[in-house]
C-alpha cells in the first residue's frame, strides 16, 4: 500500500512541477498546493513503506527514527499548509454546503466566511500541533527528557 500512495504523491508532484500535463482551468489553486497534497499522499506513503521495512523492532532503531521524524514532519507540514492556504490565502473560494436527513439531502452555497474561519482555524490547530511533534520528538530522539529510555 505504500508504494500505491508514493506512487500517486508522485504523479501529482509531476503535475505541480509541470512534468505531467494539467488543464490549467482544473487547477483550483495554486501549483504549491497541488505539490503539497502530493507531498502528502508521498510522505504518508514512505511512512507505511518504512514501517514495512522496519518491522515491529524498527522505532528502537534511531536511524529508523530520524528518517521517520523527517517524514511525519513533512507530512504534517504538507497537511496544514493546504487547509491554512484554504482559510488565509488570497483569492476566492467556493463553499458548499450538504445537509442529509436519512435519504433526503439538500445542498447549497456554503458561506465563505464561515468556510475560510473553519479551514483556517483547522490549519491553525494542526500547525500548532505540527510544532508539538516537532519539539517532543525531537526531544525524545535525541533522548534529552531526562527517563533514561534508549
Amino acid at each position: 500500500m505504500g508504494l500505491i500512495f508514493m506512487v500517486v504523491g508522485g504523479l501529482i508532484i509531476l503535475m505541480a512541477v509541470d512534468i505531467l500535463p494539467l488543464d490549467p482551468a482544473s487547477l483550483h489553486a495554486p501549483r504549491w498546493v497541488l505539490g503539497a497534497a502530493g507531498a502528502l499522499f508521498f510522505l504518508s506513503g514512505a511512512l507505511v513503506f518504512l514501517q514495512g521495512i522496519a518491522g515491529p523492532d524498527g522505532e528502537h532503531d534511531v536511524l529508523v527514527q530520524w528518517v521517520q521524524y523527517v517524514l511525519v514532519l513533512g507530512a504534517m507540514l504538507a497537511f496544514s499548509s493546504v487547509f491554512l492556504w484554504v482559510g488565509f490565502g488570497p483569492g476566492e473560494r467556493e463553499f458548499q454546503t450538504t445537509t442529509s436527513v436519512g435519504p433526503l439531502s439538500v445542498s447549497g452555497q456554503g458561506n465563505d466566511v464561515v468556510g475560510r474561519c473553519l479551514f483556517g482555524g483547522f490549519g491553525a490547530l494542526t500547525a500548532l500541533g505540527t510544532v508539538y511533534y516537532a519539539f517532543q520528538q525531537l526531544t525524545k530522539i535525541l533522548n534529552l527528557s531526562g527517563d533514561g529510555d534508549e
